[in-house]
């Protein structure tokens, strides 16, 4: 494994993840107090980031198959910049609307992350290192949130400069330190944006046909709560918004130590395998929980329990989608299961939104649970011989 790559890819995304982690636990309160934005709209505008991201994640992945994964890393970054300042300078819900979508373009460009981690290690380390862009997630969102809630009091503009500020941080040091993985004989030949036989193929295989599938179940599943957990945490809770931020940094806690640490030796001793179907029985319990917590430590308590699952089965769900595609495909393969995990994440938001405002504010935790809980059956009946 190369270290020096790792830790500088690492490194990148991690500062860029703070950024998002400074506003993504504000948006739901900021669409609400600042522009009127029902429940339902909320789900779309955390949607739209996602769906930029099902458009432009095939099209990152290819292209960094083609022209290399660094200059594809540095222009998602430019992109993300400019839309924090977007956000910071929103003064309607339309243009906040664009401030999201215009991220998702930049944000699409995790596939070349990954599949920059494929480049520089084997086999048997890439969970272990999938595991690092799980925890720059993961300590993005410790970190990140901590900063936007502070920041809150001052208004919601600030935030946003704060995290394009972190963003532009993240570019230079692309530009300065980041060499590229991909060596030129390596390169391919241009291809369309989007190869729907790549996909079609891909699904035929019955491993990793089936693993894609996977992810976007527990991608939706988990993507119920992304609009409605600040939501439920102000109502029934009664949490402050700088309190929910300290709720998001706990999830980021919990899930920092996770990937960036247990993931190697649980991977080690129990498999990829096993760690899939324990993590999605985790998160299941975990979801499903959470609107009926009776108190602050006991909320934590399921938290830990959701991000625990969380971070066993998302680094042993792509470093086996990794494994069973073909080497020269990697930036392809995982640029359609991240379009996939879009699609779920552009689905999932206006799912749990539509239900917490139509049918009570508990539905949104429960599909998610129970689509977790298929999953658990689905990894025992097929990735099992």
């Amino acid at each position: 494994m190369k270290k020096t790559p790792l830790a500088i890819i690492f490194l990148i995304t991690f500062i860029d993840l703070l950024g998002f982690g400074i506003v993504i636990p504000i948006l739901p309160s900021y669409a609400e107090a600042g522009f009127g934005a029902s429940d339902v709209t909320v789900g779309f505008l955390v949607a739209s980031f996602s769906f930029m991201q099902l458009v432009f994640t095939p099209v990152w992945g290819r292209l960094s198959d083609r022209l290399g994964r660094r200059p594809i890393l540095i222009l998602g970054l430019i992109l993300t910049a400019i839309s924090y300042v977007m956000f910071g300078m929103a003064h309607s819900l339309e243009m906040l609307f664009l401030s999201r979508l215009l991220g998702g373009v930049g944000g699409a460009n995790i596939s070349a992350a990954q599949a920059y981690i494929s480049d520089v290690t084997r086999p048997e380390e890439r969970a272990r290192g999938m595991g690092l862009i799980g925890a720059a997630f993961g300590l993005g969102f410790v970190f990140g949130p901590f900063i936007g809630g502070a920041l809150v009091g001052y208004g919601y503009s600030v935030p946003g400069y704060a995290a394009a500020l972190l963003s532009s941080v993240a570019l230079v040091t692309a530009i300065i330190a980041l060499p590229e993985s991909l060596k030129k004989e390596e390169q391919h030949a241009p291809t369309a944006a989007f190869d729907f036989s790549l996909l079609i193929a891909a699904l035929k295989r019955p491993k990793i046909g089936m693993l894609l599938v996977l992810f976007f179940l527990i991608t939706f599943g988990y993507a119920n709560i992304y609009a409605t957990f600040p939501l439920i945490s102000t109502r029934e809770f009664g949490f402050s918004e700088r309190e929910v931020g300290y709720l998001f940094g706990f999830i980021g806690i919990i899930g920092a130590v996770t990937q960036g640490g247990l993931i190697r030796t649980l991977t080690h001793r129990y498999g990829e395998r096993l760690l899939f179907l324990v993590g999605a029985a985790f998160t299941s319990a975990g979801l499903a929980a959470i609107p009926y917590a009776p108190g602050t430590w006991s909320l934590l308590a399921v938290l830990a329990v959701l991000s625990f699952g969380t971070g066993i089965m998302t680094p042993s769900s792509l470093s086996l989608i990794s494994r069973h595609a073909d080497e020269r495909q990697q930036g392809g393969i995982l640029g359609i299961n991240q379009s996939l995990g879009a699609l779920a994440r552009v689905l999932g938001p206006i799912w749990g939104a539509f239900v917490f405002q139509v049918f009570g504010t508990s539905w949104p935790f429960l599909t998610g649970g129970f689509v977790l809980l298929g999953v658990v059956f689905l990894v025992r009946m097929t990735l099992w011989d």
